[in-house]
């Protein structure tokens, strides 16, 4: 009898366990749960649609942003806990569709940039990348302005792509940017520095990335790259798509073209309501998210070890 109670139980256990799982997300291309998570709110009241991130290369612990198409030219600054740390309006740009950002050092300087690059009709003739050089900030929350460095207008080789992830290799000199809407992203390099005014990006191909299943309810949520950003060793790269983070590591010596074809390590990410952008933390043991909202949500995800 002792027996049979205890066959009853397990059994039990076993379909309260399948059920759960059945429950919790059907079709969802699930990962492992990332680590800590520390939630916070940014205290820029103008930052609403923040749709790009970039960690600052000249002071540890600030980071940049900026909205989303349609918005002022203008990057908002704010330290790791959310505080204001001031505005830097761009001259000799436009916000078209700002989609992205990244930092990074270039000959001893360090460097911005911003990637005019969302299509999602997939009609823009050529996106706009603009550099600028990265200032350092009075203390306070002070809004200065500054002239746009360098631009660059770049074609698809094959043909106009919507795009909000953008991340610069500053040891081999190349700017990549990743595809949204594709039913794989494809990826594509251009020059970090060119005397010439307009290129055609060298398309990388594919990556292999996780696919929503089929009939999951809104795909796209799990399928759609929403921003990018190498890591401060320049061996990972992150990805973020609005569910979930993955994470890709490459090889010494190896492109990141193939480290890109292997199965990325995916990690869960908090619900939010649109989450547009990540970044590394200068130890590469954090990634920091933000999600359009008013005022803007950011997320702090420690790596598990």
């Amino acid at each position: 009898m002792v027996r049979l109670r205890l066959h009853l139980v397990c059994l039990l256990l076993m379909s309260g366990l399948l059920t759960a799982c059945e429950t919790s997300s059907p079709g969802l291309a699930t990962g492992a749960p990332g680590g800590d998570t520390r939630r916070f709110l940014i205290d820029h009241a103008d930052l609403t649609e923040s749709s790009g991130l970039a960690r600052s290369q000249r002071e540890d612990g600030l980071y940049w942003s900026h909205n989303d198409s349609g918005g002022p030219t203008t990057l908002y600054a704010f330290d790791a806990d959310g505080q204001a740390r001031g505005t830097l309006e761009l001259s000799g740009a436009l916000n078209l569709d700002w989609e992205d950002m990244t930092a990074f050092t270039e000959n001893g300087a360090a460097r911005l940039l911003v990637g005019d690059i969302g299509d999602n009709g997939a009609v823009r003739p050529f996106l706009t990348l603009y550099v600028i050089d990265e200032p350092a900030l009075p203390a306070g929350n002070a809004a200065a302005s500054l002239v746009v460095l360098r631009s660059l207008q770049v074609l698809y080789p094959d043909g106009p792509r919507d795009c909000e992830s953008v991340a610069v290799d500053p040891s081999e000199g190349s700017i990549y940017l990743l595809s949204k809407r594709d039913a794989q992203p494809r990826l594509y390099r251009v020059p970090l520095s060119t005397p010439l005014p307009l290129v055609i990006a060298e398309s990388m191909g594919t990556i292999t990335i996780p696919r929503a299943a089929e009939g999951t309810e809104r795909p796209e949520r799990i399928n759609w790259v929403t921003g990018m950003d190498f890591d401060p060793t320049l061996r990972r790269l992150a990805l973020t798509t609005l569910t979930q983070a993955h994470i890709y590591t490459r090889a010494e010596g190896e492109s990141w073209v193939h480290a890109l074809q292997r199965t990325p390590q995916t990690l869960d990410l908090p619900t939010e309501a649109q989450t547009e952008a990540i970044t590394w933390r200068a130890d590469g043991r954090a990634l920091l998210l933000t999600s359009e909202g008013s005022p803007t949500p950011a997320t702090w995800l420690s790596l598990p070890d």
